[in-house]
């Protein structure tokens, strides 16, 4: 497995592209688009990558920036928890707020559910249901060495919980009793800024001690 991390947008959402480079077809696949499509198309052409589906951890206008562009240039689906329909419904206000330009709707071809396994090439991905940040944050869990967290967990923080559909007794639950069962030494690359690791956030997250 191969992955590139590319910083996105006004709010710098890592958009993550992935991808199986042990397999000659190279499937492929992109977390929470929020922007430079240009140099993700660039990476996809360089390393012939079969893109297959998108993945979004939760719906905010932010991580969907670029949903739209990508479903129709590839022709793939985007993949996002049930529970986000109410925040994928409310685009257009979210824009507003956040100053965002958006012309359409985006629509979930493919709702997930709780611990649902997806599997592409030699990849295996385990959705981990992880509300707080949005009614249906959802959190993936990559060969089960990996955690693509979204905005639910950061390197000594949490997500926001006070915009579109937060909690926060629902996101320190979703960390507390399944972020942290898994493995200290599993990878936690977020929505935003550094990665960091379980084993580090347990010690080290003062909302989380």
């Amino acid at each position: 497995m191969k992955y590139f991390t590319i910083p996105s947008g006004p709010f710098e959402v890592n958009t993550y592209l992935i991808y199986d480079d042990e397999n000659n077809e190279r499937l492929g696949f992109i977390i929470d688009p929020g922007g430079q499509e240009n140099k993700i198309d660039k990476l996809i052409k360089e390393n012939n990558i079969n893109l297959q589906f998108i993945l979004n951890t939760h719906c905010h206008i932010d991580h969907v920036a670029m949903v739209n562009y990508f479903k129709k240039k590839y022709g793939i689906p985007l993949y996002a928890n049930e529970d986000e329909q109410p925040i994928v419904d409310n685009l257009k206000e979210q824009a507003e707020y956040l100053g965002f330009d958006i012309a359409e709707n985006i629509t979930i071809d493919k709702k997930l559910k709780e611990n649902e396994d997806i599997n592409i090439g030699n990849i295996n991905i385990k959705s981990i249901f992880t509300p707080g940040h949005s009614p249906g944050s959802t959190s993936f869990l990559v060969n089960n060495n990996f955690l693509f967290s979204g905005d639910t967990l950061f390197r000594q923080t949490i997500g926001r919980t006070d915009l579109f559909g937060g909690d926060f007794d629902k996101i320190i639950k979703s960390i507390k009793n399944k972020l942290f069962k898994l493995n200290d030494d599993i990878i936690v690359y977020p929505g935003h800024g550094k990665d960091t690791t379980i084993g580090y956030e347990k010690k080290n997250n003062a909302y989380l001690m």
